[in-house]
C-alpha cells in the first residue's frame, strides 16, 4: 500500500513535516518532499489492524488526521486543508480529524554548524581560547596558544635538504613552543599591541574559518571577560572583531557570574585560579561586587615555575640506561612542563606538625626535600623526552619526576606573604571585606573555577586551609564563626555537571541562548571605547 499526502494551496506551511506513525511499528517514516506543499509516494507495510496517523505542522497550526485500515489494498490519499481533512477511500475509515493550535514550536534544525539564530561565545585566556555556538553545553574547540612569527615562519622539507622561510597566509597556522598570549600589563609599548593584534586577529580568523566554519558578519558574539582584564586587551579584542571579522556586536559578560549561573544559583563566592592569577569575587542575587575582588599571583604560572625549579634541583634525565645526569634546560620547555602540570601532580594533604600548624609558610628547596621526601608514598614517573628537528622527531632521553616533587609542587599556592597573599588569604580577605549579613550566605556557596581547581585533591586541601587559617592567623578572627558554614556549590545539586575550566564558557553559551540583557555594543556604535566596570559605563552601547 501507499499513501499520498497533499497540502492544500491556500494553506502556506514553512515547515512541513509530514510523518507516519504505526502503532505497531517502531520506526518512523518520514515523506520525502516533492515541492512546496507536497509529497510523493512513500509505501508502508501496515500490518493487519493497524492505526495509520498523518500529522502536518505549520508554525501556528497542527493537523491530524487518524483511521483504521483492516486490510486496505489500494493506494490511501489524504487532502489536508486549514478547514478540513478529507480522507479516502471510505468516510467510515476516519476516527479523529482535529485542527489545532500547536503548543510545541517546531524542532530547530540541527547544524554541526549551528543556526543561523545562535551566537559565537569566545573565551579568551592567557593559555587558551575556547570558542563554540551558544546553546551547546561545552565548547567546540579549546585552541591553545603557541609562540611563533605571524610575519613568516620556517618550512622543514623532508627531502633532507633542511627547509626554508615562508611567508604566512590565510591558511597557515603558527607553530612553535607552548606560550602566553598576554601579560596582565599588556600594552606597555605600541610594538607590543602590534604583535598582539596579529596574534589575536590569526587566531580568531583561525576559529573562525577552520574550526567553526561560519561567517562572522552573520553571527553576534558573547565575550566572556575576566573582572581584572586589562582594558587595553579588551579594546584590542573588540577592534579585531569589529574591525578585522566585522562581526554585528559584542556582549560582554562578567566570567564570575556566568560561572555562578552554571549552578542555578545567583549568589555565591567564586574563586578562578587560573594561570596569571588567581581572582576571588563575591556575587549576591546576580549583581558582581566588584570593590570586594580580590588577586594574587599565586596561580597556574607561579605553579609552572616552582615545578621547573624542583625539577632541575632533584629530577633526573635518563639518556641510556645505565647513565643519568642533570636535566638540560633546552629539554624543559613550556609544553613539557604544562603536559606534567596537567597529567601528573596532585596536591597532597596539609601537614600538620609543630611548625606548621599555625600557617603555611614558604620553604627553602632543601627544607622541601627534607621536610617532603620521607612522608610522600607517591611514585615517581618517567616522562620521555622527544624533540622535532627539520620534520623529524626522536626521543632524547627519559625525565625522571619525584613522586614527592609530583605531590608537593602545589604548596606554592598555599604559602603566602605580605606581598603575595595565598589562595586562602586571598578568599578570606575578600570574605572580610563583605558586608556582615553576606559573609555566610557567601562562605555556603564556594564556586571554585579555573584549570588549576581541576588538580586532585585541590578542594579538599583548600577547605583544610581555610579551617587552619579561621583557627590560627589573629588577621580572620571576627570570621570564625563561619567555620560550620564553609561549602562548596559542587557538592550541592548538580555542580559536578560541567568542568571547572569551562563553567565561564557554559555560562556564557546560555547568556546566548536565552537572550539575556547584558552590555551589548553594536558595530554601527562601536568609536573604540568598550564599557568596562573600572569606567563610566557607554550609554549608547546599552
Amino acid at each position: 500500500m501507499s499513501v499520498v499526502c497533499r497540502i492544500a494551496k491556500n494553506f502556506d506551511f514553512k515547515v512541513i513535516p509530514c510523518k507516519f506513525y504505526m502503532q505497531d511499528f517502531s520506526g518512523l517514516t518520514n515523506l520525502e518532499t516533492e515541492s512546496r506543499g507536497s509529497f510523493t509516494n512513500q509505501s508502508i507495510a501496515p500490518s493487519y489492524k493497524s492505526t495509520l496517523s498523518i500529522v502536518a505542522m505549520s508554525e501556528n497550526t497542527v493537523l491530524t488526521s487518524s483511521f483504521n485500515q483492516p486490510s486496505l489494498s489500494a493506494d490511501t490519499s489524504v487532502n489536508l486543508t486549514s478547514q478540513s481533512l478529507d480522507l479516502s477511500p471510505a468516510p467510515s475509515t476516519l476516527l479523529t480529524t482535529t485542527l489545532v493550535q500547536a503548543v510545541v514550536p517546531l524542532p530547530r534544525r540541527h547544524s554541526i554548524y549551528g543556526t543561523g539564530e545562535d551566537r559565537i561565545v569566545l573565551d579568551v585566556g592567557s593559555l587558551y581560547i575556547k570558542a563554540g555556538f551558544s546553546g551547546e553545553s561545552r565548547p567546540r574547540h579549546v585552541v591553545p596558544i603557541f609562540a611563533g612569527n605571524m610575519k613568516a615562519h620556517w618550512e622543514p622539507d623532508l627531502t633532507g635538504s633542511g627547509g626554508f622561510q615562508r611567508d604566512c597566509g590565510e591558511g597557515c597556522r603558527i607553530i612553535g613552543g607552548f606560550s602566553e598570549l598576554f601579560e596582565l600589563n599588556v600594552g606597555r609599548t605600541s610594538e607590543e599591541l602590534e604583535s598582539l593584534y596579529d596574534k589575536m586577529a590569526h587566531y580568531l580568523r583561525e576559529i573562525y574559518f577552520r574550526y567553526l566554519l561560519t561567517d562572522p558578519k552573520q553571527r553576534k558574539v558573547v565575550l566572556c571577560e575576566s573582572p581584572m582584564m586589562p582594558l587595553k586587551l579588551k579594546q584590542l579584542i573588540a577592534k579585531v572583531l569589529f574591525e578585522n571579522l566585522q562581526v554585528p556586536s559584542i556582549s560582554f559578560a562578567p566570567s564570575h557570574m556566568l560561572a555562578l549561573l552554571t549552578t542555578g544559583c545567583t549568589t555565591g563566592l567564586v574563586v578562578d585560579c587560573g594561570h596569571l592569577e588567581t581572582s576571588v569575587m563575591p556575587t549576591f542575587s546576580a549583581r558582581p561586587l566588584n570593590p570586594f575582588i580580590r588577586t594574587t599571583p599565586l596561580a597556574g604560572r607561579a605553579l609552572t615555575q616552582r615545578l621547573e625549579t624542583l625539577i632541575r634541583r632533584f629530577g633526573t634525565m635518563i639518556v641510556h640506561p645505565t647513565n643519568e645526569r642533570a636535566i638540560p634546560s633546552k629539554y624543559l620547555t613550556p609544553t613539557v612542563l604544562e603536559d606534567i602540570k596537567t597529567r601528573f601532580l596532585f596536591v597532597g594533604q596539609m601537614m600538620v606538625s609543630a611548625e606548621s600548624i599555625s600557617s603555611a609558610e614558604k620553604t627553602s628547596e632543601e627544607d622541601q626535600l627534607k621536610k617532603y621526601a620521607p612522608v610522600s608514598s607517591a611514585t615517581d614517573i618517567h616522562y620521555p623526552i622527544t624533540l622535532s628537528k627539520n620534520g623529524r622527531e626522536r626521543q632524547m632521553g627519559t625525565l625522571v619526576v619525584p613522586g614527592w616533587v609530583r605531590e608537593r609542587a602545589a604548596e606554592v599556592l598555599f604559602e603566602g606573604d605580605e606581598d603575595e597573599s595565598s589562595v586562602v588569604g586571598c578568599l578570606l580577605e575578600c570574605l572580610l571585606k563583605t558586608p556582615i549579613q553576606l559573609r555566610q550566605p557567601l562562605a555556603s556557596s564556594i564556586l571554585l573555577i579555573g584549570g588549576i581547581t581541576l588538580l586532585p585533591n585541590f578542594q579538599p586541601r583548600l577547605h583544610q586551609e581555610i579551617l587552619r587559617a579561621l583557627h590560627t592567623d589573629g588577621r580572620f578572627r571576627t570570621l570564625s564563626g563561619l567555620r560550620e558554614h564553609i561549602a562548596y556549590l559542587e557538592d550541592k545539586g548538580s555542580g559536578k555537571v560541567f568542568v571547572a575550566n569551562s563553567r565561564a564558557w557554559v555560562g556564557g553559551s546560555l547568556i546566548g541562548s536565552l537572550k539575556s540583557t547584558v552590555v551589548e555594543i553594536a558595530r554601527e556604535k562601536y568609536s573604540g571605547k568598550v564599557p568596562d566596570w573600572t569606567t563610566e559605563n557607554i550609554s549608547e552601547a546599552i
